[in-house]
């Protein structure tokens, strides 16, 4: 039975003054799949991320989802279409704790007349639909209002992973995951993000540099060099030597 389609990139291409960082890309994201975006450093990975989140302005190229045209120029309109990313530097306010950064820059007012005159902000709202979110997904705070600051890099993680979850992500992107955490803590995220495609049937890209961790989760893995795309492969067809001989040009 051949897999619905949730995302389409046609002829993707991103320039940075006259060097090409994206070189007419395509890809496909199927539904309830996970697929792993590689290369060297400066092969291309996050600037053709970003262009598909919004964070960055394509110079050409076409987005589809669900088969329709997508009208992405921003990360608002992005995240409109269900496109929820999950960068390595996380975008957390460390001083904030879990329940704010979860509702941050989509914040929930009090609904009483006085409320929406002097825009009063229904904390406890937004605390109740944190707990609510993260027992769902099994991540578990000694107290809620603890800043962000002194939390592990797993949690952390968690609830950025929560946030994407809550605002109905349907396509999520992760840059590098695991980056930076313990070994118990990348098992945690390994398992959160298992959990996004088993349990929610949420389609997931990765950037990663860790191939045992891309070899752990994903079906597909696309490999770029230079901005462009130099092979594909289907993660039960293929080796970490082939795919490393890709990434390094030792097979060419």
């Amino acid at each position: 039975m051949e897999k619905r389609t949730v995302l389409e990139v046609k002829g993707l291409i991103k320039y940075f003054g006259g060097v090409k960082a994206v070189d007419n890309v395509d890809l496909q994201l199927y539904e309830n799949e996970i697929i792993a975006i590689v290369g060297d450093n400066g092969a291309g990975k996050s600037t053709l991320i970003k262009a598909i989140s919004g964070a960055y302005k394509r110079d050409s190229g076409e987005i589809k989802i669900d088969g329709e045209v997508a009208h992405i120029f921003d990360t608002k309109s992005a995240r409109r279409y269900g496109i929820e990313t999950v960068y390595q530097d996380q975008g957390l306010i460390l001083d904030f704790d879990a329940a704010s950064n979860v509702f941050l820059g989509r914040e929930k007012y009090m609904e009483n007349s006085l409320g929406n005159f002097i825009k009063l902000l229904n904390f406890k709202y937004m605390k109740k639909e944190a707990e609510k979110l993260y027992k769902k997904i099994g991540i578990n705070f000694k107290n809620i209002n603890t800043p962000v600051r002194v939390l592990s890099g797993g949690q952390r993680q968690g609830i950025v992973i929560g946030k994407a979850i809550y605002w109905g992500g349907k396509i999520i992107i992760f840059d590098e995951p695991t980056n930076n955490l313990g070994v118990k803590e990348q098992k945690r995220v390994i398992d959160l993000i298992k959990q996004l495609r088993d349990k929610y049937n949420i389609a997931i890209i990765i950037i990663s540099h860790n191939l045992f961790h891309v070899f752990e989760l994903v079906d597909r893995i696309i490999v770029l060099k230079n901005g462009r795309k130099i092979a594909e492969r289907v993660k039960n067809d293929t080796t970490q030597h082939e795919i490393v001989s890709l990434i390094t040009g030792a097979n060419t």
